[in-house]
């Protein structure tokens, strides 16, 4: 069966030793593309090893992708996406500052207890070598990921690396993924002002007793003290990053609506930017049934779910939802003409919309998105248009869209939505868009 995958086109993984591997699905390194104590990552993003794995995906079979997690399987008849084999610039990389842990997680590959130690010559990766790393690829690099497997703040300079990251490549969306539990008040209060884009605590119940049964060896009330913590740092040095997450795996024990409810509370008390919830299929014995993949339940979840939105939110009062009403009901232009329409937009969700934002990430603006009448997208991005200004929630106000000449003449649609821009479209958390029929005549 023909396979494809996107990550040896879009990212490479550098473990805590200076390996280098394709994808996070190789956690004990047994798949190396590269070793950085013999050559740096451009060399290594575009070697022949690599190039020869990317051409393997082209056609559809790359044997070197044969015990790899990741790979995606073709449906019968579909055709692999055809990339280059040589990029050159490389956009992301999951980085392993440290594969050490201070918990045992419940049949964790990554526990302090498991084999994984052995699997690595070194333990920490070093500052000095993580500049040299960065040296000719930071300035073109769009996100870096500080954590693979272990825990990042187990390293004593982890926060000397982040300030050095955003201190000298600002351009880099930098997210940070921690247990939270080696973060102490200095290291907070310089986290806040960091510069760091998102940080992700992974706490996975209410109270101790829930969550130590998988987070073993966690403590429930530190944690949830940081994140408290880490809120207000990023409130009094009126920062507005790092964003903050409280994602929370659902396993058999915690999945219940009771504890689901305390956790909505307590994250929406504290103010953490967004509770979301991870489903699993492991531990065997373990992952919530009541909520696997596929179920009524999952289904009804889904806005809320982490990796199937950037955007939802458990938490009420901190969603996106929109009502969008643009005025005409049939939109109608001139070929190679643009065309201004106006469209009113109501926050809905409780979450504040912000018009502006330093960093240029997760301001909010409208879409329009151009379909086909027969409902195949032409563009995703067809037109954006700013808020006039923040919009809290319960507000409404009128957006000005400005509508780029289209050329060719015919019937189409336009599908209207409110961006959280570098995140994802209101939609995927549960949001309704507008649609509006879309003529074209001739000049």
């Amino acid at each position: 069966m023909p396979i494809t995958c996107d990550w040896i086109f879009n990212i490479l993984v550098v473990l805590s030793d200076g390996k280098v591997v394709c994808g996070c699905a190789d956690p004990y390194g047994e798949r190396p593309v590269g070793d950085l104590s013999r050559q740096s990552l451009p060399e290594i993003w575009n070697s022949p090893l690599v190039r020869g794995i990317r051409a393997g995906l082209n056609r559809g079979d790359s044997p070197f992708c044969g015990p790899c997690g990741l790979k995606k399987f073709l449906a019968e008849g579909e055709l692999p996406p055809q990339r280059p084999e040589q990029i050159e610039a490389l956009p992301r990389i999951f980085f392993e500052p440290a594969v050490l842990c201070n918990l045992s997680c419940d049949q964790a590959v990554c526990a302090k207890d498991s084999p994984i130690l052995q699997s690595r010559t070194r333990y920490l990766f070093p500052l000095d070598e993580m500049k040299t790393m960065l040296a000719p690829v930071g300035a073109r690099m769009i996100r870096l990921d500080f954590f693979n497997y272990g825990e990042p703040f187990a390293h004593p300079q982890a926060i000397e690396m982040i300030e050095y990251i955003k201190r000298t490549y600002p351009n880099i969306y930098l997210y940070i993924s921690t247990n939270g539990l080696l973060l102490d008040e200095e290291k907070i209060r310089r986290l806040a002002v960091s510069g760091a884009d998102e940080i992700t605590f992974s706490v996975d119940g209410p109270d101790q007793k829930t969550y130590a049964r998988y987070r073993r060896g966690g403590d429930f009330a530190k944690v949830f003290g940081i994140m408290s913590r880490l809120v207000a740092a990023r409130t009094e040095a009126g920062a507005e990053t790092p964003f903050i997450n409280w994602r929370y795996i659902l396993f058999g024990w915690n999945d219940s609506r009771r504890m689901m409810a305390k956790t909505r509370r307590l994250a929406r008390d504290i103010g953490v930017d967004r509770l979301s919830w991870e489903i699993t299929d492991h531990p065997e014995n373990a992952f919530s049934r009541k909520y696997a993949r596929g179920t009524k339940a999952w289904a009804k979840l889904l806005p809320e779910i982490w990796d199937t939105s950037q955007i939802g939110s458990a938490i009420s009062g901190r969603r996106f939802i929109a009502a969008i009403s643009p005025d005409d009901r049939t939109i109608s232009s001139r070929a190679g003409e643009t065309k201004t329409i106006r469209v009113a937009v109501k926050n809905k969700g409780g979450a504040l919309w912000p018009a502006r934002t330093l960093s240029g990430r997760r301001l909010i603006r409208l879409g329009a998105q151009l379909w086909e009448e027969d409902g195949r997208m032409i563009e995703l991005n067809y037109a954006r248009a700013f808020l006039p200004g923040d919009i809290r929630s319960g507000e409404r106000t009128i957006v000005e869209l400005e509508l780029p000449a289209t050329l060719r003449p015919g019937r189409y649609r336009l599908k209207f939505d409110l961006v959280s821009e570098g995140v994802d479209w209101f939609e995927s958390g549960g949001s309704p868009v507008a649609w509006r029929p879309f003529l074209v005549t001739g000049r």
